[in-house]
């Protein structure tokens, strides 16, 4: 049995002929409807049982004895629905996919935790190859969460009639408020490249390091240049929380101002992490998300913040280590790059010493650099003038993302091309998304319902990342493999 959580949005997608359907309410209370249907007004109306806050029954109604006083629920009440049965009205997705689905199935079976997912994936043509090159909002795993994400489209090959395809390749829900280009335009020497703080910088002179060291040894190979050849070091078995130190020797060059370019993407570690989250939520997951949305204040469990980010520090003149700032993008999908300032105060000498201290196991890294930075600059907006649905239900997806308050939502195995109009001959591109996703709830998952596991990860982190370490170890060496051969569509 998969369990599928949807938003009100969604409610006329769901099949009337599912057994149950659990109206979460934003007050606290729940339906369990076992008749329903969407009203001409669209709320949703059927028989079952109204329960408290508490979960004690408040009201029955059957059908046909109550058939003429259903409950009548008004959707903007309603903070989660949720069914126990997928229904014949998913079907058509899963079965434009039904080889690869039998695939999934028996990978995902040895290790369930790295199944394909994190959120909407967009391709572009990167020369003669359609290759991912961006995933949207992959922390935004509520409603309540929704968030903007801008990721810089490096390896996508540039063309004033630009073109991305957005796929849903997971058991997920995506709800896309919006995708839009933001347009630099440049010249064919320079880059563009975001900052921690979202601010953006015109770049030139850029230049890999002529030393990187890490514990394993020597390092420079794997960050030379966006290729796919990634630094990365196994977890520590003690605890996943351990960090580990990179040495980076750039040459000063010429100039004022030179930032530090960073290239990376997650490791599987916050991802199964987050999956064994809503495993220990187990049946419990559809009451204890909905009791985050009525809290209306931001998820952060503490166990993603120890992990951490990527530090960065230069060495002073006098040898001291300073700390100049931190950066980090979750998400194990694509490489994100952003350019951190390095202050003119370190740059007196011929050499630029830098140190990056990250948690072991968490980070990808796939390019370093560093490069003159010649000024702030600020983007034109393009939104996507064109949407073709190859394989979806939307009737009408580029009214979905125009439209304020409106979203696009897939499922499993749905794919558009969004199509853009750039009036520039040459430009830097970066995606400018905003949305949310919904997990569901895996089979697999359920069976490990936990509340005092979830109550410790959430509680005490440190803890419980010494606790899992030994688990997630043993299915690391096989869980990048596992990530990338579970997905829904095949491209």
């Amino acid at each position: 049995m998969v369990r599928e959580i949807n938003t009100v949005d969604r409610f006329a997608d769901l099949n009337p002929g599912n057994r149950y359907l659990k109206v979460h309410k934003k007050d606290g209370t729940l339906y369990v409807l076992e008749n329903w249907h969407g009203d001409t007004e669209g709320n949703i109306v059927g028989s079952g049982v109204l329960m408290g806050v508490n979960r004690k029954v408040v009201e029955r109604r059957s059908f046909p004895e109550d058939a003429l006083r259903p409950f009548v629920i008004n959707p903007e009440e309603v903070a989660l629905l949720e069914t126990n049965d997928k229904g014949n009205s998913l079907m058509p997705a899963l079965a434009i996919v039904t080889g690869v689905t039998a695939l999934v199935t028996i990978i995902c079976i040895t290790n369930p935790k790295a199944c394909f997912g994190s959120c909407p994936t967009f391709y572009a043509y990167t020369g003669d190859s359609l290759r991912m090159v961006a995933e949207a909002f992959s922390t935004s795993v509520l409603p309540s969460l929704e968030k903007r994400d801008i990721d810089m489209l490096y390896s996508a090959k540039y063309t004033p009639d630009f073109s991305l395809k957005l796929t849903n390749e997971a058991l997920e829900t995506h709800s896309i408020n919006y995708a839009n280009l933001l347009v630099f335009p440049k010249n064919n020497h320079e880059r563009v490249f975001a900052d921690p703080d979202g601010r953006f910088f015109r770049t030139k002179d850029i230049r890999t390091p002529s030393n990187c060291f890490s514990e394993a040894g020597d390092c420079r190979s794997q960050v030379f240049a966006v290729d796919g050849v990634e630094y990365f070091s196994p977890s520590d078995a003690k605890g996943l929380d351990s960090k580990e130190e990179i040495r980076l020797t750039f040459a000063a060059g010429k100039g004022n101002k030179h930032g530090l370019i960073i290239g990376k993407r997650q490791t599987m570690m916050t991802t199964y992490l987050l999956y064994q989250g809503l495993a220990y939520m187990g049946k419990g997951a559809g009451y204890l998300l909905a009791h985050q949305e009525r809290r209306e204040n931001e998820l952060s469990p503490a166990v993603f913040d120890r992990l951490g980010k990527i530090k960065v520090y230069a060495e002073s003149p006098s040898g001291d280590w300073v700390f100049i700032d931190e950066i980090g993008e979750t998400g194990p999908i694509a490489v994100d790059l952003n350019i951190i300032e390095i202050p003119e105060s370190f740059l007196q000498q011929e050499q630029v010493n830098l140190k990056l201290i990250l948690n072991k196991g968490l980070w990808r890294l796939d390019y370093a650099a560093f490069a003159n930075v010649e000024e702030e600059v600020f983007p034109e907006v393009v939104a996507p003038h064109q949407v073709i649905s190859t394989r979806t239900k939307e009737p009408d997806p580029l009214g979905r993302l125009q439209t304020d308050g409106e979203y696009l939502v897939t499922l499993p195995g749905d794919e558009l091309w969004l199509h853009y109009r750039i009036p520039h001959e040459h430009a830097e591109l970066f995606l400018d998304a905003k949305g949310y996703y919904l997990e569901w709830m895996r089979a697999d998952w359920m069976k490990e319902q936990n509340f005092r596991r979830l109550a410790q990860m959430v509680n005490s982190p440190e803890r419980y990342l010494k606790r899992v370490a030994k688990a997630y170890k043993e299915a690391e060496p096989t869980m990048e493999e596992t990530f990338w051969k579970s997905r829904y569509v095949e491209n």
